[in-house]
């Protein structure tokens, strides 16, 4: 194995207050009588829209999640889970602050200061931590340029450049590591960016990029399969800061799910295939600093599993 081991966790919730008055959730949820697709209708209402950012939708894993959310909680109203239109990251998260439920109602993405003190986080990293165990997208037949690096360093003397999203964390933190970065806000361009050698590594969560594989056009782009770099990296459920019947309606369904099993079903179920076919345990580890931690408030507040080495062993031969 040569991976190197130092990455300082791997996000696991145990258990945790995170929003206020959720205990009294538990035992008498608040069922309002809204009309905007928010999950908070009359329990004797038809079901709702309760919308999805889009580019969550389309994720298996993120949708599943929500519906795991939904189907521990069956006494708040019904709701139906629907897709936004096709929006931008940036656009979408502006929608969720102005309380627009009917365009968006939940997003899930990265945490970062501003999106704790401007939305509502439900702080559990659905896929444990795996969003910042990050694998490049290169151009085919490019591999050679990457093997053999070992640091930042290295990683800059060769001239390689990494393709990011304008609105996302990663770009900072990348920046504030010393990486080199070009960004673009929408998501979609980055792949033909990649293409036309704009930059040179399209760096993608583990939890991720099975999925752009099997969604987007791969042609002529591939994984590369050396490095692994790795910083830490929640991403959490969020809805409008006023939407508080639903951020506490998505917080006790997860909680009763880590407490049943059922969330650790549903992370092998959606997270196992990513682990074992990007073997992720025989990659190099470049471990990264995110400056944003120390002010992430959900991260002071909640217990979390650390990093074991074991942790990205292969799977046994039953379970896969």
């Amino acid at each position: 194995m040569k991976g190197v081991f130092m990455a300082n966790w791997l996000g696991a919730v145990l258990l945790g207050m995170c929003l206020p008055g959720l205990i009294a959730a538990e035992i008498t949820p608040a069922i309002g009588t809204g009309t905007h697709g928010d999950g908070t209708g009359a329990a004797t209402d038809a079901p709702k829209e309760l919308v999805l950012w889009r580019r969550n939708y389309q994720s298996s894993a993120v949708r599943a999640l929500v519906e795991l959310a939904l189907e521990q909680t069956p006494e708040y109203p019904p709701v139906i889970l629907v897709p936004s239109e096709s929006t931008p990251q940036g656009r979408a998260l502006r929608e969720l602050n102005a309380g627009n439920h009917g365009q968006v109602a939940i997003a899930n993405v990265a945490t970062s200061p501003e999106r704790e003190k401007n939305l509502l986080p439900i702080a559990i990293p659905f896929d444990r931590g795996l969003l910042g165990f990050r694998v490049c997208l290169i151009r085919e037949g490019e591999q050679h340029r990457f093997s053999g690096i070992q640091d930042v360093e290295q990683f800059n003397r060769r001239g390689l450049l990494i393709g990011q999203g304008t609105h996302w964390p990663d770009r900072i933190i990348l920046q504030a590591n010393g990486l080199n970065v070009v960004s673009v806000p929408r998501f979609e361009s980055l792949f033909p960016m990649l293409r036309r050698s704009r930059f040179d590594c399209f760096l993608r969560g583990a939890s991720e990029v099975l999925i752009d594989m099997e969604q987007q056009d791969m042609q002529g782009l591939t994984v590369e399969t050396d490095l692994l770099i790795q910083y830490q990296m929640p991403s959490y459920l969020f809805v409008s800061p006023d939407n508080i019947v639903l951020a506490q309606r998505l917080e006790l369904g997860l909680r009763r799910a880590i407490e049943s099993g059922a969330f650790d079903r549903y992370f092998d179920r959606h997270f196992r295939r990513a682990i074992e076919q990007l073997r992720l345990y025989e990659r190099h580890f470049i471990v990264l600093q995110n400056p944003f931690m120390d002010e992430l408030t959900t991260e002071k507040s909640l217990p979390v599993m650390p990093l074991q080495p074991d942790t990205l062993r292969p799977f046994p031969a039953d379970l896969r």
